[in-house]
């Protein structure tokens, strides 16, 4: 009994082997076939004719398996999986930060494949308009007026700004002011260096600030200006001008207002190479790589600042034809210069941020016109009896001045893309004007210098913005 089993086993190895032998002949024979007969022997049967004979003879059973291969075969024969590499791409990213991908952030992926040139660099122009909030620096500190009665030692009224009863420039600080920024530009190709090359042109202002204010003498007492020159208690000569002092309530006005236009000539770097990122399914996909994208640019630059002044002084109890004054001051600005300046953006796929600012060494060409009037038809038996009688006129006068000036902003910067075109942009700006006249710097009431003007001044602003850009 065991000698039939040895011998029944031997003979299934033997068919096994012999069945194996078969399938391996007809498959390399069908091999040659696929390859046009190189080879294959010419007293063979072909291949389909065997197929078709349909004799159940072992010929054919070799070539079912030769043709259906059983994974079983596969695995027990431990044959290696075959790996085929992936196709090397030129386009693939070879910088630093690879691994940083987008979806660490939780962001999709950009809804089209498109190369980052496509994607945010389409059309050949440009632009953007954005609304402003800006906030204007306090004027120059000067003293208009102060009530004896209630500020100690009267003689020296610019040593107590701050005092109680002092009636100064800095009282009231200007409110929020709207402005606009617009910018238009169009490319003008790339250069050796792959930079895109552009043209803009840049509105920038809308600034108009005006305040007011008011100062009034406590009940029994009056006011005094030092604008009006000295004036002197228990003297034999009544010093002052008439309508300004001894006055019972003073009034005052500014206005100011900001326009600049420049035209420059900008050049800024692309964005390297596009990533490849395998998706989940298994196909490739475009990702903008992450980079800073600095830029510089040059032009000119004109600006214009314009400011007025007015200061008055009247008496609660006398009419204006019997007591009152009136001074006024207007003053205009013309900065230009070369417009030198920069900007680094941090681009990503779908946001951005970054620093935009702009310096602009300028030539100033600064005027004023001022004049002033004022009337004190009261008795001398009326208090105060030391306060000018009489009448007094400043005759309208003018003065310029051309001298050097600075204009320079910054701007904080981030934004996020809604299309491929155009994105929303927020920010923080900084503005600063030097070399100026400004108003409350030309005051010449009493005459003492006439026409004269101060180009030294400086205006500073400071706010926020939001707008859109994009590109066509």
């Amino acid at each position: 009994m065991n000698l039939t089993s040895v011998s029944r086993s031997t003979a299934r190895l033997l068919g096994v082997a012999l069945l194996a032998a078969a399938s391996l002949r007809a498959g390399l024979a069908v091999a040659r076939a696929a390859d046009g007969g190189v080879g294959a022997d010419p007293k063979a049967a072909p291949a389909p004719a065997a197929a078709a004979a349909g004799s159940g003879d072992s010929t054919m059973r070799s070539l079912v398996i030769a043709d259906e291969p059983l994974p079983a075969l596969s695995m027990r024969l431990g044959e290696p999986e075959t790996v085929v590499p992936p196709r090397l791409v030129d386009d693939v990213s070879a910088g630093a930060v690879d691994g940083m991908l987008l979806q660490e952030y939780g962001l999709e992926e950009m809804p089209r494949d498109a190369s980052s040139g496509q994607w945010y660099s389409s059309g050949m122009r440009y632009g953007s308009a954005e609304l402003l909030m800006m906030d204007r620096s306090r004027n120059y500190r000067r003293v208009l007026g102060f009530d004896p009665l209630v500020t100690p030692n009267p003689f020296a009224p610019a040593a107590r700004v701050n005092f109680a009863g002092t009636f100064v420039t800095t009282g009231v600080p200007f409110n929020l002011a709207p402005a606009g920024r617009i910018t238009v530009g169009e490319y003008l190709g790339r250069d050796d260096l792959d930079r895109d090359r552009s043209v803009e042109l840049t509105y920038y202002g809308g600034l108009s600030y005006f305040l007011d204010d008011s100062f009034s003498a406590v009940n029994g007492s009056h006011l005094v200006t030092p604008l009006a020159g000295p004036t002197g208690f228990y003297s034999a000569l009544e010093r002052g001008l008439p309508g300004f002092t001894g006055a019972s309530t003073y009034q005052s006005t500014n206005g100011s207002n900001f326009n600049s236009l420049e035209l420059n000539y900008k050049l800024h770097r692309r964005l390297g190479r596009d990533q490849l990122v395998m998706s989940p399914n298994g196909g490739w996909a475009r990702h903008a790589e992450r980079g800073w994208l600095p830029a510089i640019f040059v032009g000119t630059r004109l600006a214009n600042i314009n400011e007025s002044f007015t200061f008055d002084a009247s008496r609660n109890d006398q009419p204006a034809d019997v007591f009152s004054g009136n001074y006024a001051i207007a003053t205009q600005n013309w900065l230009w210069g070369v417009n030198l300046g920069g900007e680094l953006i941090s681009r990503n796929e779908f946001f951005y941020w970054g620093l935009r600012g702009r310096a602009t060494p300028c030539i100033s060409f600064a005027g004023n016109q001022q004049e002033g009037s004022g009337v004190n038809n009261m008795p001398k038996t009326d208090p105060p009896v030391f306060a000018a009688r009489g009448t007094y006129v400043l005759p309208r006068q003018s003065a310029n001045q051309v001298g050097g000036g600075f204009l320079g902003d910054m701007t904080f910067l981030a934004g996020y893309n809604l299309t491929p075109n155009f994105s929303l942009q927020f920010g923080y700006d900084l503005l600063w004007a030097g070399g100026v006249a400004t108003a409350t710097r030309q005051f010449n009431l009493d005459n003492i210098r006439p026409n004269s003007i101060d180009a030294g001044g400086q205006i500073f602003y400071m706010g926020f913005s939001g707008g859109i850009q994009g590109s066509w």
